[in-house]
């Protein structure tokens, strides 16, 4: 029978408890310094066996379910990648563009983990959820940040008051008259440029637009009955508030509450309702083009 592989981490880790124990006064007084500091070693130690195992377990189901898209080294060029629209996200570059940090900031890992979680609608980037458990999401999510070094500099990372707080909660309900001043709104703040006057992506300076690395990008196409940041209220929120980073698409800081939900009933009042044969020749925004690699650790 062929033998079980040894949990390498576990071994090391009890070792290093037993010597640990090993240091520790047996009897006396005047030791509670010294074990003070050799209880914070052990707690350091531990936390880093825990976070290296987490990366090795992210490291395996990032090679196999994430790689061929997004590369090896992270940098979107991964053999299945040719002919992708948008390309696959480069790690390397640390621009995330759904987050809920204020605008050129880093993202919180439970905004990598949310576009893991639910993909992203319209693209080949599909809802992980339905075969990753939440400890397989956020081991890959820790593995994603060490293509950017920038995520281990304690200075480089959002402070609380670069954290966006996203009502849960809406203070009105949509109404003809939300709409209406939201539609002034996005004329006024000059959405209609890059959007259209319909929302559908075909304003005057559309053709015009260029990401940070002067890639042409399109501006969203905000008729159809999905959006890649999602299409609840509180997605829609979030883009005006925290801008999309890399693109032109700014944060409009000077907007008040009330004017950031009057601007979300407009937008979606935008949505087109499609015929049949859209539906026809439109796959699942949310749906796996292609079944997935299982990845090493089964759903928990």
């Amino acid at each position: 029978m062929k033998p079980k592989k040894k949990n390498t981490t576990v071994l090391t880790g009890c070792t290093l408890l037993l010597g640990v124990l090993s240091l520790l006064p047996l009897s006396g007084s005047g030791q509670d310094e010294s074990v003070e500091e050799i209880v914070e070693t052990l707690r350091i130690e531990v936390d880093r066996l825990t976070s290296r195992a987490e990366l090795e377990r992210g490291r395996k189901i990032y090679l196999r379910a994430c790689a061929p898209c997004h590369g090896i080294q992270g940098d979107g060029k991964g053999p299945a990648a040719h002919g992708f629209d948008p390309a696959p996200r480069n790690f390397r570059r640390g621009a995330y563009k759904f987050r809920t940090t204020v605008s050129g900031a880093l993202p919180l890992d439970s905004d990598i983990e949310r576009t893991v979680r639910e993909g992203v609608p319209g693209t080949e980037m599909p809802r992980w959820k339905d075969v990753l458990s939440e400890t397989d999401i956020g081991a890959v999510v820790q593995y994603i940040k060490t293509f950017y070094p920038y995520f281990d500099d304690p200075d480089s990372l959002p402070l609380d008051e670069d954290i966006i707080e996203i009502p849960e909660e809406r203070p009105f309900e949509p109404s003809p008259s939300s709409i209406a001043a939201g539609r002034k709104i996005f004329i006024d703040q000059d959405c209609v440029k890059c959007h259209g006057d319909g929302g559908k992506g075909d304003g005057p300076q559309a053709d015009e637009l260029i990401d940070d690395w002067d890639v042409p990008i399109r501006p969203a196409n905000l008729s159809l009955p999905y959006y890649k940041n999602g299409k609840r209220d509180q997605d829609i929120y979030r883009v005006f508030t925290s801008a999309l980073n890399g693109t032109p698409m700014p944060a409009f800081d000077e907007l008040s509450e009330e004017e950031r939900w009057q601007l979300v009933d407009y937008v979606q009042s935008l949505e087109v309702e499609q015929n049949w044969i859209y539906w026809l020749f439109k796959e699942n925004p949310n749906q796996v083009r292609h079944p997935p690699i299982k990845p090493p650790e089964s759903r928990e």
